[in-house]
Formats: structure tokens, sequence, C-alpha cells
């Protein structure tokens, strides 16, 4: 029988971060409320730098002499309207998605796009 796809875990496979020995860890640490069993989850998957199974293990951060000054730093607002959604059509996504992005970029005062789709008429 043929294998259902290259992100199917394998037991001699390569490692991967989510596997059944963290998914079982953070499933039983949340239903048993267990910060004990949370922690040992935590570890693995905190702990990149060993077997760098994602991009942030093979990053290290610098320690940078003199912080910058808060004045120097942009504002939130004007972080804020460069973010956007990407354009997703009214018909591709749920109706709740669609109105929850477009409820969320216009609260924060950034862009979003409808798509070809168009939008609710209830919008206009």
């Amino acid at each position: 029988m043929e294998v259902g796809g290259v992100y199917q875990w394998k037991q001699r496979g390569e490692e991967h971060l989510f596997n059944p020995q963290t998914i079982h860890l953070l499933q039983y640490s949340t239903r048993k409320n267990d910060y004990t069993a949370y922690k040992k989850y935590a570890a693995l998957i905190n702990d990149q730098a060993e077997k760098a199974l994602t991009l942030r293990g093979l990053f290290r951060f610098r320690n940078v002499a003199k912080p910058i000054p808060i004045e120097e730093v942009e504002s939130v607002e004007s972080i804020m309207k460069r973010f956007a959604t990407g354009a997703m059509s009214f018909g591709s996504i749920s109706h709740e998605a669609h109105t929850t992005l477009a409820i969320a970029m216009n609260r924060i005062g950034a862009k979003s796009n409808s798509g070809e789709g168009g939008e609710d008429e209830i919008r206009f």
C-alpha cells in the first residue's frame, strides 16, 4: 500500500518537530492541566538548536550593546498601515473568515483585498 504523503510520521523516518511524543505531551498536559508534562513538551519544542528541525533553530541572537531609543522606533499606527491581507475572493473562504479579516484590517487601519469575487452586499 502506498504511503499517504511525505509528511506522514514514520518510525525510522526523518525527525519532525511535531511527532507522537510532542503531540502526546501537548494533549496530555492540556487535558490534565499538568504543568510538568507541559514543561517536557516545551523543552522538546523550544530547543531548536540541537536538531535544527526549523529555520528558527539555525538563528543565533546577537547581544546589542545599546538598545534603540524609543523615540527612534516607528509608531504602531504607521506600522499597522502596512499590514494587508491577500486577495481572497468571497467564494474561496467562508463568509465568517472573509468578514473577520475585513473587520480586523479596518480596525487597525490596514488594507484588505476582497479578491475577484466581490463582497457581501451588506458591506456596501
